[in-house]
């Protein structure tokens, strides 16, 4: 019984049902903002977590879905498609996060990676999907339009899992981005890698720029792809 009632949970979070949306819709369009839309949900987590490392995945398999955050893209070198995202925290430390790939109907109209969306769709168990699972015939409607730094590989507006996914990417299929521009986040190790912003030995990658970074403190830089590594043309202390 108790496994029941966590099932029909699930899936009503899974559902959208229940939720309150952390920005509604503005009147007269969407609003215009340079700054990243943050979406906290302990539930979205929660619901993350059992279906791609629990076993409820395949329950949730054929269901219809709305989910709303952040939008984001991730470029898979490795199977030569762009993939999307609607994504979001477990709480404001950052350090947890949620991410949904969604098959959009109209990908060409989608708004700048960064912006607010809400995405509807049918939940479904795809070969193709990065993580096994993936939203089908999503639409979505825009909510809150990105206004911020852009570039080819935009990872500033990335969940931090997301990141990871473009580092490793870039690191393993160098060809793939030679001199593409790119935005970032991270702290740097004391040989200078930039690393994850949270987690120390998640990921690390070779990063030139100028000056000495501080390792305790989280940046954001912007700049080129050159050889699998990042050559940081700006950078700012995103703690100052």
């Amino acid at each position: 019984m108790k496994k029941s009632l966590c099932l029909i949970l699930l899936l009503l979070l899974l559902c959208g049902c229940g939720k309150t949306a952390p920005n509604a819709p503005q009147s007269g369009g969407p609003a215009q903002s340079d700054a990243l839309p943050e979406v906290y949900s302990p539930d979205e987590y929660m619901l993350y977590q059992n279906v791609f490392y629990g076993d409820y995945g395949a329950e949730a398999a054929g269901k219809p879905v709305e989910k709303q955050g952040a939008y984001a893209t991730v470029y898979d070198a490795y199977n030569q498609r762009q993939r999307y995202y609607v994504w979001g925290y477990y709480d404001k430390t950052k350090c947890c996060d949620w991410q949904w790939e969604f098959v959009p109907e109209n990908p060409d109209a989608l708004p700048a990676p960064g912006s607010m969306i809400r995405v509807t769709g049918t939940f479904a168990a795809a070969d193709d999907a990065l993580d096994g699972y993936w939203i089908e015939s999503a639409q979505y409607s825009v909510e809150g339009n990105y206004t911020g730094p852009a570039a080819d590989l935009n990872m500033a507006v990335m969940s931090c899992t997301l990141e990871r996914v473009q580092m490793y990417n870039i690191m393993y299929k160098p060809e793939e981005f030679e001199g593409r521009s790119f935005t970032a986040y991270g702290r740097f190790t004391a040989e200078g890698m930039l690393q994850d912003p949270y987690y120390d030995g998640s990921w690390q990658i070779s990063c030139r720029q100028d000056g000495s970074p501080d390792p305790e403190r989280l940046y954001l830089l912007n700049g080129t792809v050159e050889g699998g590594a990042l050559r940081a043309q700006s950078m700012a202390n995103l703690e100052a």
